[in-house]
């Protein structure tokens, strides 16, 4: 693991407010720059090359470290001290996931505390992270379609604005672009399907009565994705 920078590089090079007086102890402490409290609650591990901040939870290695302090995607910075071809040796799809990928699913602290039960379960990982995938297709691309229906252009533009920074929060890469495409294209995904059905519903719990700020269109696309989950269960226990 020679190849990797130390973590207190990283942290003076992009400038972390680090509290000099914990410099050289087991943990040396900084203001996290991710949520800006202004107190030194930022861990530094420089033995394990890990930090963690003790208000936003924010935490990792020293690559997530440096991705999420220059806004580059973490395999960006992976190639940047590994070389291209890290990112194309065949290998099991569960550990090309990033940290917050693993965060969002769970298994960022197996994989970091416990590799040989992550390894093992590699193939939970993976299944973990494809179903949510699906749910995260099905959420956008039904709102997507629901704010495709608007008749109001002004109120269509606002919610379309909002939609391009809620979607920003999903940790599936690409997934903006990828629905554009896929709506252009009419591609019949699986995930398609399932919104087409998810944004009919939401269409007569929000537009056509009339709710159209973004709070109401995202809680009636939740809704309407948990009632089509209740009704396909009901379906199963009645075949």
């Amino acid at each position: 693991m020679s190849n990797l920078p130390a973590i207190l590089d990283i942290a003076e090079e992009y400038g972390v407010a680090i509290d000099h007086r914990t410099v050289g102890k087991k943990e040396t402490m900084a203001i996290c720059p991710f949520c800006n409290s202004g107190k030194h609650k930022l861990s530094i591990n420089a033995e394990k090359n890990v930090f963690k901040c003790w208000i936003c939870e924010e935490s990792g290695g020293v690559l997530a470290f440096e991705a999420k302090l220059s806004g580059k995607e973490y395999n960006e910075i992976k190639a940047k001290y590994f070389g291209e071809k890290s990112l194309k040796v065949k290998k099991h799809p569960a550990y090309a996931l990033s940290p917050d990928q693993l965060k969002q699913i769970g298994y960022h602290k197996m994989k970091q505390n416990e590799f040989n039960v992550f390894n093992k379960n590699k193939d939970e990982v993976i299944r973990t992270w494809k179903h949510y995938e699906y749910e995260e297709y099905v959420k956008y691309f039904a709102i997507f379609l629901l704010i495709s229906k608007y008749k109001n252009k002004e109120l269509q533009k606002a919610q379309y604005s909002w939609f391009c920074k809620e979607i920003e929060k999903s940790k599936v890469e690409n997934i903006h672009d990828t629905i554009l495409n896929v709506y252009q294209n009419r591609e019949q995904k699986p995930w398609v399907i399932r919104a087409i059905d998810v944004s009919e519903i939401a269409y007569e719990l929000c537009i056509k009565e009339q709710k159209e700020n973004n709070v109401d269109l995202y809680t009636s696309v939740l809704f309407a994705i948990e009632l089509l989950k209740f009704i396909t269960e009901k379906q199963k226990q009645g075949s």
